[in-house]
C-alpha cells in the first residue's frame, strides 16, 4: 500500500528525472482496502489543471506497490486554446491616417 502520494500538475512529459522538483501537494496515506479514504487537495493550487502527474514515492515497507483505483473529484472544463493575436500599435498617431472631411486642414491641423 502506497504511504506517500505526490501531485505534479502541468508538466507534459514528465519522467522519473522531474520528481526531485517541488511537488504541489504531498499527501501521507493511511493503510486503507477498501478504498474508502479521501484526500482534500488544496483548492487554490489546483486551478487550470491541464495535466497531472502523480508519483507514490513511499510505501509501507514492501519491495513493490500495486495501484488499483485512483478516484478524482472536480469539475471539468473544455481546454480553449488561444492562438496568438497579431497586432500593430502605433507609436504616435500618423494625422495622415485620421482626415475628417468637415474641417479645413488651414484652421485646424492636428499634428
Amino acid at each position: 500500500h502506497p504511504a506517500e502520494m505526490r501531485l505534479f500538475k502541468n508538466i507534459p512529459h514528465m519522467s522519473f528525472d522531474d520528481t526531485g522538483r517541488e511537488p504541489e501537494q504531498t499527501f501521507s496515506l493511511n493503510q486503507d482496502p477498501a478504498g474508502e479514504l479521501e484526500y482534500p487537495t488544496k483548492i487554490a493550487r489546483f486551478s487550470n489543471v491541464y495535466h497531472l502527474s502523480i508519483h507514490f514515492s513511499k510505501n509501507f515497507g514492501a519491495e513493490t506497490t500495486k495501484i488499483f483505483y485512483i478516484g478524482l473529484k472536480g469539475e471539468w472544463t473544455e481546454a480553449h486554446r488561444h492562438e496568438v493575436t497579431i497586432c500593430n500599435y502605433e507609436a504616435s498617431a500618423n494625422p495622415a491616417d485620421h482626415k475628417l472631411e468637415q474641417i479645413t486642414p488651414q484652421t485646424h491641423f492636428i499634428s
